[in-house]
């Protein structure tokens, strides 16, 4: 359970790293304009997030929202004492609160794909009415 939670972690700061990177060409290139940061570093929390989480939703069998939350609530712990440890000021603003909703929609939607449901069996009076 913990191995696949810090599994899922460094994948989901990989991909988040991969897209920031991808983003900061683009808008080195003139592809996007700079004050598009912060929807950039949204987008990345969001895939990392899903894709951290669907990687520890695999290896875990049972809890897999669970697994998602703790996936996104964990990257989000991450990039908050990096940049605690950076001195970058105030943390607790704006983008502080949108990458910890980012991360943790990017976990819970990754445990709510993973999930399956079972399909309820009809009962006898319901078949005989068919």
């Amino acid at each position: 359970m913990v191995l696949g939670v810090a599994l899922g972690t460094a994948i989901a700061i990989a991909v988040e790293l991969l897209v920031l990177l991808v983003g900061a060409v683009a808008i080195s290139g003139g592809v996007m304009r700079e004050d598009s940061q912060l929807q950039l570093v949204a987008l990345g929390c969001v895939l990392g997030g899903l894709v951290g989480g669907v990687v520890c939703a695999c290896r875990w069998p049972a809890r897999k929202l669970l697994g998602g939350l703790a996936v996104g609530g964990m990257c989000d712990l991450f990039l908050f004492v990096v940049s605690l440890a950076r001195g970058g000021g105030r943390v607790l603003d704006v983008r502080g609160l949108v990458v910890l909703a980012c991360c943790i929609c990017g976990g819970a939607l990754a445990g709510l794909l993973c999930l399956k449901f079972t399909k309820k069996k009809l009962s006898a009076v319901r078949r005989g009415r068919v």
